[in-house]
C-alpha cells in the first residue's frame, strides 16, 4: 500500500486550541452584538422572565414613580378633594397597575391600562360616561398583547389625527376583542424618532434600546469570572507530533478529544495518562484584579442605566467620602421625567374621568403633583435645623451690633427681632 497523503489544514491550530470561530467552543462568539439591531420582543420577554438584573432595571424605577403617591394642588395648597382622589383611586389599585404598566412600557416599548366601565356599551364602541357610574377595575396589557386594527382617525384638525381609535387586545388565555381607544390609558414608550415609530407600528422606544450592551458586557463579565473561577491553573500539554496529528484529515478531533479526556481527569484524586513521548505541566494562575474588573462593568451598566450600584447591585458607592447622593439625585431626575412624562397624562386622565364618575366637584384649575421621593435622615434634619438656628442667631447679633451703634431705634429692632423670631419658629 502506497503512504496516505496528508492534506494541510492551516487552521488547525486555531481551532483545536482556542475554538476561535467556533460558536460552542469560542468563549467571545456567543456575546457579540450589534447595538443598531432592537431585540425581539420574545428576547426581551425572556430577559425580563429569566435575569434579576434585567427586571431589577425595568422595575424599579416604574416602582419608585407610584411609590410616594401624589396630591391634587392648586397653586402652591392643596385643594381639599386630594384626598378623596387618593381614596378612589386605591379602591381600583392604582398603584399597582399603574406600575406594572410602566414596567411594560419600559420593557416593551408600550402598554395600555384598559378601564373596566360598565356604561352599557360594547368595547369597541366609545366610553359613555353619562351611563356609567363606577370604574370597576383596571387590566394592564403589554404592548404583545395590542394592536391596532387599520381604523385611524382621519379629520385633520383632530388632536388624534393619524391614531388608531380601535384595538385589538389579546388576553392571557388566547382570547381577543376589539376596544375603542376612549377605554384605554396608552403608555406609547421612550422617546424615538418618527420613522423609528413608524417602524414598530407607533410604539416607542424601550430601556433595552440603550443598555443591552452593557447588560452583555455584564453578564459577559460575570460568565468569564465564573470560568476563571473553575481554573485556577492553567494546564500545557506538550504532544509528540501534533503538527503531524493537525495536517491529517480528523486531527483536530483527536487532538479535542484527547484534551476533553485530560481535563475530564484533571483532579488531585486522579491519574493522568499521557505518552511518555508527551509532557504535561500546570500553571498557577491569579484572580488579581478581576473583581475590579467586574466592578467596573457593573459602574458601566448603572450609569447606561441611571440608577445607582447602590440600589441595582445592593453595594455600597465606592470611593473617599463616597455617599452617593449625587448618583441618587440623578437617579430620582429619572423617576420625575418617568413621572411627569409618561404617568401623569394617563392619572389626569383618569382622574377626570372619576371626577365625571362620582362628582367629586374638583375645581376647574389644579395640577397633579408628585410627593418627593428623597426624604432627609433625622440627623440630616437636625442640621437643617441646627444651620437655620445658628443664622437667625447671627441675625440677632447684627440687630444688637446696630442698636449699640445707634443705626436703629429700640423698637425698630424690637421689630426685626419678632420677624427674625416667626422665621425660626
Amino acid at each position: 500500500m502506497g503512504k496516505k497523503k496528508k492534506t494541510l489544514r492551516n487552521d488547525g491550530f486555531v481551532n483545536a486550541f482556542t475554538g476561535q470561530g467556533v460558536k460552542s467552543r469560542d468563549p467571545f462568539a456567543s456575546y457579540n452584538v450589534d447595538s443598531e439591531i432592537p431585540l425581539y420582543d420574545k428576547e426581551i420577554d425572556n430577559l425580563y422572565t429569566y435575569n434579576g438584573i434585567a427586571r431589577k432595571i425595568v422595575e424599579i424605577p416604574a416602582d419608585d414613580a407610584v411609590s410616594e403617591g401624589f396630591k391634587l394642588v392648586n397653586g402652591s395648597d392643596e385643594i381639599e378633594q386630594s384626598k378623596l382622589v387618593m381614596s378612589e383611586l386605591e379602591d381600583i389599585k392604582w398603584d399597582n397597575k399603574f406600575s406594572e404598566a410602566l414596567s411594560w412600557e419600559r420593557a416593551m416599548g408600550g402598554s395600555a391600562i384598559l378601564m373596566m366601565i360598565n356604561d352599557g356599551r360594547r368595547f369597541d364602541e366609545p366610553l359613555d360616561l353619562k351611563s356609567a357610574d363606577k370604574i370597576e377595575r383596571l387590566d394592564v396589557y403589554s404592548k404583545q398583547d395590542i394592536s391596532a386594527t387599520g381604523s385611524y382617525y382621519s379629520d385633520p384638525s383632530d388632536p388624534k389625527y393619524g391614531r388608531p381609535y380601535m384595538y385589538t387586545i389579546i388576553n392571557e388565555y388566547g382570547n381577543s376583542i376589539n376596544v375603542h381607544e376612549s377605554r384605554l390609558l396608552l403608555f406609547r414608550g421612550g422617546r424615538i424618532s418618527k420613522e423609528e415609530r413608524r417602524f414598530r407600528d407607533g410604539w416607542g422606544g424601550t430601556v433595552f434600546d440603550v443598555i443591552q450592551r452593557r447588560l452583555i458586557q455584564y453578564e459577559t463579565s460575570m460568565n468569564l469570572s465564573l470560568a476563571a473561577l473553575s481554573r485556577l491553573s492553567q494546564s500545557m500539554l506538550k504532544l509528540n507530533g501534533l503538527a503531524d496529528i493537525l495536517s491529517s484529515d480528523g486531527g483536530e478531533e483527536i487532538i479535542q478529544k484527547r484534551l476533553q479526556a485530560i481535563d475530564m481527569a484533571r483532579h488531585f484524586l486522579n491519574t493522568i495518562a499521557i505518552d511518555s513521548s508527551d509532557d504535561y505541566q500546570q500553571y498557577g494562575m491569579t484572580l488579581g484584579g478581576i473583581p475590579q474588573i467586574s466592578e467596573e462593568f457593573e459602574v458601566a451598566l448603572a450609569a447606561a442605566t441611571n440608577i445607582p450600584v447602590t440600589i441595582l447591585f445592593g453595594r455600597s458607592p465606592a470611593g473617599l467620602n463616597a455617599t452617593g447622593r449625587s448618583d441618587f439625585e440623578q437617579y430620582y431626575k429619572m423617576v420625575n421625567r418617568i413621572q411627569t412624562r409618561n404617568m401623569k397624562p394617563q392619572l389626569s386622565r383618569l382622574i377626570s374621568i372619576l371626577n365625571q364618575l362620582k362628582g367629586l366637584n374638583l375645581p376647574e384649575k389644579y395640577t397633579i403633583e408628585f410627593n418627593p421621593l428623597w426624604s432627609m435622615s433625622e440627623p440630616e434634619k437636625a442640621q437643617v435645623k441646627q444651620t437655620k438656628v445658628n443664622t437667625e442667631a447671627a441675625k440677632i447679633n447684627a440687630v444688637n451690633t446696630l442698636v449699640s451703634s445707634e443705626i436703629i431705634t429700640k423698637e425698630e429692632a424690637r421689630k426685626i427681632l419678632s420677624e427674625i423670631m416667626n422665621e425660626v419658629k
